[in-house]
Parts: C-alpha cells; structure tokens; sequence
C-alpha cells in the first residue's frame, strides 16, 4: 500500500511511545491487515499460568485466584506456553455489542454457588481484560454504543474494570488498537470525546500513492487463474486510481484496493470461461471490456452516481 514512508514510521513511534492506536482510513485501505500485522512483533512464545483465565505470567498474578494459586503452590506452579496468534483478539463492533463482550459481567452460576456480587472471582471477563499480555483490536470503533464506549474509558486510562458498579483494579497490559472511518470518527459524533482523549496516536491511512505500489497490491494479493500480463495489471490499477478522482463515482462507498484485485481476477476467470467455451487452452487474457470492468465493480461494491459526465 505503499505506507513505508507514511503510516509505519507514525505506528512504530505510537508502539515504542506505548499508545493505544486508532488507524482512520477508507475502506480497503489495509487496517485491518495492519492490524493484524502488529502479532509479529510479540515474543513467539510466553509463559503463562496453566488454568488462568487472564494468560497472566507466572511471576506476575493479577486476578485473585492467580494470586492465591502462585502463594500456595510456590514453584510448584503450573505453567503453560501461549503462542502470539492467540495473544491477538479481534472484535467488529456492532450495534449489538454489550458491556459484558468487552470488558465481562457477574457470572450468575458462581453467584448460585453462594458468592457475594462484590466477590472479584463472580466476574467472567471479557475480550479486553482476556487480552492481558497482548494485544485487542476493535474494528469499525464508531458503531459501538456510547455506553459500550464509556465501559472502555476506565479499561484504556486506569487498567481497571467496572462491573455493574464493582471496581476491580488489574494492572491489565494491554494495547487496544482500533480501526475507524474518518468521517464517522471526526465528523458525525459517533466517538464520545473522552474516548478519542484515550487514544495516544491517531494514523491516518491512504490508498497507494504510487501506480506501481498499486500495482504491487494486485499482484500480492490476487488469486489469478490465468496468467494476466503486466500491462493489464497496469490497465486495470489506473482505471481504480481515476474512479477515485472522478465526480461520477460515490466517494462515501470508496473505490478499495480490493476493486482492482477483483478487476484482475474477473478479467483471469473471463479469459478462464472463454478458453473453456471455445474449446481450447486460453492462458492469458485479451483485451478486457467494458463489461469486464461492470462486473467487477458490482462484485467491489462501488456506487456509480446517475447523471454524472
């Protein structure tokens, strides 16, 4: 995408600064795969108490039960080895996303059992506090409730949790990265102003700025089946780059970088169906036309806006 000389230098100062990060981008600007991405950067393997609900290290219990197991046990306690693909939680918020999803509620069958609601051990957590010692991404930040943005605010400045009214204090090490359209995050309220407060690093994401680095994406991430020249690659990724800039073409919905991989790939399957029904090997495309182009932009999702030149 072209980001080595924009968004990484700002994400890895946001990573050594210890922030939580929010990337603003369009869609299809890779956010998500960014996000994704950060996994690399943790310890392949950690130790972790065997049982814990909250992956906690072994010389460092935070919940109650942890705490009294490492007092009783001493060396003897068991230890289990977590890879970083599960130090990793990802959640696309929604409208319907509780309280207890992110941050946990009383757990009502230990309450059977004959615990006090004030006991810290009646909590079931939720995705932040089980992503202790890793790393939380919500996408799509601005459709959450703003109540569901409240229950964060203490999660993200004092690493402690509220559960209907109980405060538990964790010395929670998280980082909670979020994804968000810039129009719904600065323009249309949707982000409470104490959360956006909460985030140490605003990244603003962009498509490729260059004709090769958007070339470049086509050919990673494209699934061909047929081989497609270099100079339909080229065709395809300047038709994408002049759909941003034309009037004709609804800038809400985006043209994504996933438009021209599935331009590329309509065009491979075209020159696939065409082989096939004439009866013989095709291994490149043609020409594509302009029905080509239709139907890949159908298949990315891109509005064309009547009456426009």
């Amino acid at each position: 995408m072209g980001f080595d000389e924009t968004v990484l230098p700002q994400l890895e100062r946001a990573l050594i600064a210890g922030h939580d990060i929010v990337l603003l981008g369009e869609r299809g600007q890779g956010k998500t795969r960014l996000l994704r991405a950060l996994v690399g950067l943790l310890d392949e393997w950690t130790p972790v108490i065997a049982g814990a609900e909250l992956g906690e290290h072994p010389y460092s219990p935070i919940t109650p039960e942890s705490i009294r197991r490492a007092a009783e046990l001493g060396d003897e306690l068991p230890v289990a080895w977590k890879h970083r693909s599960e130090r990793y939680t990802e959640k696309l918020a929604t409208p319907d996303t509780s309280v207890a999803d992110l941050v946990g509620d009383v757990d009502p069958i230990k309450v059977a059992e004959g615990r006090t609601l004030g006991d810290p051990e009646t909590i079931a957590y939720g995705l932040i506090p089980r992503a202790h010692r890793g790393i939380v991404a919500v996408n799509e930040l601005p459709d959450l409730a703003e109540r569901i943005q409240v229950s964060m605010l203490n999660v993200m400045e004092e690493r402690d949790i509220q559960v209907r009214g109980y405060t538990l204090r964790l010395p929670l090490d998280v980082l909670v990265v979020a994804s968000a359209n810039p129009e719904d995050y600065t323009n249309r309220g949707r982000i409470i102003t104490p959360l956006k407060d909460r985030f140490g690093a605003e990244i603003r994401t962009h498509y490729p700025l260059e004709l090769e680095a958007e070339m470049g994406v086509v050919v990673q991430e494209a699934h061909l089946s047929a081989q497609v020249p270099d100079h339909l690659i080229q065709v395809i990724a300047r038709f994408a780059r002049y759909l941003r800039e034309s009037k004709s073409i609804d800038q809400r919905s985006g043209v994504s970088a996933r438009f021209a991989i599935a331009a590329a790939e309509t065009v491979a399957a075209a020159a696939r169906h065409r082989g096939a029904v004439l009866g013989r090997p095709i291994r490149s495309p043609g020409s594509s036309t302009w029905d080509d182009h239709r139907r890949a932009a159908r298949q990315a999702g891109i509005r064309i806006r009547r009456g426009g030149p």
